[in-house]
């Protein structure tokens, strides 16, 4: 089996990363591994910066916004993912993250209008502390940032006026958004263009071992099969 106490699953909005963070929680489990789970909106998240107010889930960071800067950000953060590994070593434990290191993260560092050396230099410190547990990331990719796009609104038609609403008021009101005059459903595509561009860069400059699975929502069965696979 894949030599690892930590498994990051990551991808953009609604390409099933909680979904497929259950899944193999479950398949660990069954497989008589120690499994410990940790969704992106889950209450009381060791990693979530601003703890219940962190712009995931049913919240769209209103009040994180007023408070939180990209410095103090990263401060808390580096805070939490030192209390979070030193307790992981410890264990013997796979730890999944859904939506990490990438979307409760970077994600909240470019609303927070970061620029790239500051989110580059913040993802090196994480990949650096979080290297004693071995980490590996399984990653739901889109060919590139226009496919991603329109498979985004896709989504959205398939989820329908309350998940977008929500989707909007999460990634709108913040700095970045601010800064651009960026609102409604047009400002989400301009940012997750960003966004789906930064991670690919970030994904790049990364050294743990991954697999990435395009196009899942074909075809699920054959995906959950390549993730068993990959962790053996």
């Amino acid at each position: 089996m894949l030599d690892t106490k930590l498994i990051y699953i990551e991808g953009l909005p609604g390409s099933g990363k909680s979904t497929a963070a259950s899944w193999l929680a479950k398949r660990l489990q069954s497989a008589d591994r120690e499994a410990s789970l940790f969704l992106e909106h889950q209450p009381g998240h060791p990693l979530n910066v601003g703890g219940d107010n962190h712009p995931a889930g049913d919240t769209p960071g209103d009040v994180f916004f007023q408070h939180y800067n990209p410095e103090n950000f990263i401060q808390e953060s580096l805070e939490r993912w030192q209390r979070f590994l030193g307790a992981a070593i410890q264990e013997d434990t796979i730890h999944i993250l859904d939506s990490y290191p990438y979307q409760n993260s970077v994600r909240v560092l470019l609303q927070l209008n970061a620029d790239l050396e500051c989110i580059t230099a913040y993802t090196a410190q994480v990949e650096a502390l979080a290297a004693p547990l071995k980490p590996a990331l399984v990653y739901f990719s889109q060919t590139d940032s226009e496919y991603a796009i329109r498979r985004f609104t896709q989504i959205s038609e398939q989820r329908g006026k309350e998940w977008t609403e929500y989707v909007v008021d999460l990634v709108m009101r913040c700095p970045y958004a601010q800064a651009r005059n960026l609102t409604g459903f047009e400002g989400i595509l301009v940012f997750l263009r960003e966004y789906h561009q930064l991670v690919t860069s970030l994904l790049k400059d990364s050294q743990f071992p991954r697999i990435i699975l395009e196009n899942c929502s074909d075809g699920w069965d054959g995906c959950y099969q390549r993730i068993e696979d990959f962790i053996g």
